[in-house]
């Protein structure tokens, strides 16, 4: 009696094991993925504070901020001024013997309203002058690095036609004026003198790099 007893608890402990290894159809046996939190796109920001390479140091946070309200896909709201906090990924000004300085610049995360955070991964695209000023600070001839081909996209990040259209009429201001205004598909440094980006690092030919408040930043969250 005991040994019918015992074959039933194996046989009961292997189907059991059978189910286990092959779950029945529609059913997954695999764990969900986390959830992508961060945000892909191209965000149009401008600079909250000037930087200039031989003030700062590795490490040392960087600052810009949204210049009008956006959505991501899945619906959350980012404000217009919201705070995208960013850092120094390396530094070097220029010294006897080098050909320029540099400036390496990543941004990490958007601050909202309530202390929530949107972490992203953001490199720097396109940078331009600030466009309320004439013309750039005096890093760079005007042209000298003007591209403004493809590259970015809105990815998924949606503009409301409110910003749009505030981004257009100050664009059109600015080409009254002969500025340069940056766009999602900016690349490069546009309309700043001897000042050149490649893969989120500022090179300049003079002593430092800088930028002064207000400049415009095309950031591409990845």
């Amino acid at each position: 009696m005991n040994r019918v007893v015992l074959y039933g608890l194996l046989i009961l402990l292997a189907g059991a094991t059978c189910l286990a290894q092959n779950p029945p159809a529609g059913q997954s046996s695999a764990m969900p993925a986390a959830a992508d939190s961060g945000l892909h796109g191209t965000i149009p920001a401008s600079l909250a504070k000037s930087i200039d390479s031989k003030k700062l140091k590795e490490g040392d946070e960087v600052d810009a901020k949204t210049v009008h309200m956006m959505r991501t896909a899945d619906g959350v709201m980012i404000p217009t001024g919201s705070k995208i906090a960013g850092h120094v990924t390396q530094v070097k000004s220029r010294s006897k013997g080098d050909s320029e300085s540099s400036l390496g610049i990543a941004f990490d995360k958007i601050q909202l309203t309530g202390g929530k955070e949107l972490p992203i991964k953001g490199v720097l695209q396109a940078v331009g002058p600030n466009p309320s000023e004439s013309s750039g600070p005096d890093t760079g001839a005007a042209g000298g690095n003007n591209m403004n081909a493809g590259g970015g996209s809105a990815g998924t990040m949606s503009t409301p036609t409110s910003g749009t259209d505030a981004m257009r009429t100050q664009q059109a201001g600015m080409a009254g004026a002969g500025g340069k205004m940056l766009t999602p598909q900016s690349t490069g440094a546009v309309g700043i003198k001897n000042l050149t980006l490649d893969n989120s690092v500022l090179s300049s030919t003079g002593k430092d790099v800088k930028l002064d408040m207000g400049a415009q930043l095309m950031i591409k969250a990845e």
